[in-house]
């Protein structure tokens, strides 16, 4: 069987798992050539797969609840970091002293503005300050988060402490990263594999071998992070570098498996949002995309 799997934005280690079912001929030996689709736009995978029109598709689990999606179902977790905004930390210090702050962030506009916000508005209450939601400017600038902070930014939202955080310590640029976990925040930083209601219902079988896949291939880069090095070499077609060696690195550990279908996992993820109505799905329609 021919198969699409649309990935969130662009190929990148976190999608490992993936890779080495492709590259070990995993999924080849089980009957299904597989192609991996990076969108134009990031939530195009997902309005794809919920009509039906793939099968797969793989993107954060902020968007179980950040819309409905009828016939989107949720079937496991394969990858997970810590997340949230990186600070230059100069502007770090000036933003807890009450000065306003812009954030370049790879989507500005609607509910992930309002989530940067409230974490930085509860990092800051625990330094001891009280600081106004209108302090943080953000602004759609793309995914070159560092380039965006040395360009006259202050900071970057939605950023992988498995990418950008180690990008910074290599950097050595002098830096706060604030995790949602510093902000008693629900993680969201993570890839949830997705599929349609009836993808699953006519294709039970093809979905748990891919949901076997990804273990293995989790599993064979947590055990060899050097396999797991020369397959994103390989399939990406790019030489080895000391920052790309030092993200590989940082990545393996936070592969997931098993792969598994948990509705367990995120939510706690839903009933924050869900407290601070940020979420546009009640528990029937979280409890949905498990079904």
């Amino acid at each position: 069987m021919k198969i699409d799997i649309a990935l969130e934005w662009f190929l990148n280690p976190d999608h490992l798992p993936l890779l080495v079912g492709i590259t070990e001929g995993w999924f080849q030996q089980a009957g299904h050539s597989v192609r991996l689709l990076p969108p134009e736009d990031h939530y195009d995978g997902l309005a794809a797969v919920s009509s039906g029109a793939i099968p797969f598709a793989c993107n954060e689990p902020l968007h179980m609840v950040d819309a409905r999606r009828p016939g989107l179902r949720a079937l496991g977790c394969f990858f997970e970091t810590e997340g949230g905004i990186l600070l230059h930390e100069a502007s770090a210090r000036r933003f807890l002293s009450g000065e306003s702050i812009r954030l370049a962030s790879p989507v500005a506009g609607g509910v992930t503005d309002v989530i940067a916000r409230e974490i930085l508005r509860r990092w800051a209450s625990s330094q001891g300050a009280s600081v106004s939601p209108e302090l943080v400017q953000i602004e759609s600038a793309g995914f070159q988060h560092l380039d965006n902070m040395r360009a006259g930014f202050d900071g970057a939202w939605l950023c992988f402490a498995n990418f950008e955080g180690v990008e910074a310590r290599l950097a050595g640029l002098p830096h706060r990263f604030i995790t949602a976990s510093m902000a008693d925040f629900p993680n969201f930083s993570a890839l949830e594999l997705f599929t349609n209601e009836r993808f699953l219902q006519e294709h039970p079988a093809v979905v748990a071998t891919f949901g076997e896949i990804l273990s293995r291939g989790a599993e064979a880069c947590r055990r060899d992070p050097a396999f797991a090095a020369r397959t994103w070499y390989a399939f990406s077609e790019t030489s080895p570098d000391p920052l790309m060696d030092a993200i590989l690195a940082d990545t393996c550990p936070r592969l997931v498996a098993p792969f598994r279908r948990d509705p367990q996992r995120w939510r706690r993820m839903w009933e924050s949002f869900d407290r601070m109505k940020l979420s546009a799905v009640d528990q029937g329609g979280y409890d949905e995309l498990y079904r």
